[in-house]
């Protein structure tokens, strides 16, 4: 049976710190648009974590870094 303070303890331990925060999701996700490498690299690494907000945002940032890799080989094949 949990009490109150194991309760506290557990919510506490949550809630401290953020898995990724808002300015290394932006970062990310901005060095991603620029360099798809990135977001492919950084996806890969959060989504293969225990944790379940690091899989999603590691999802988020693998799927951004295929779509930019898309993008940029279309840009490019139109460009010739």
């Amino acid at each position: 049976m949990k009490t109150n303070s194991d309760e506290k303890k557990e919510n506490t331990s949550e809630n401290e710190k953020p898995v990724v925060s808002s300015g290394q999701n932006i970062a990310i996700i901005i060095g991603t648009i620029l360099f798809p490498v990135i977001g492919v690299a950084m996806g890969y690494t959060f989504y293969k974590k225990d944790n379940p907000a690091a899989k999603k945002v590691g999802r988020n940032w693998l799927i951004l870094g295929i779509i930019m890799f898309i993008v940029n080989i279309f840009i490019v094949s139109i460009m010739k």
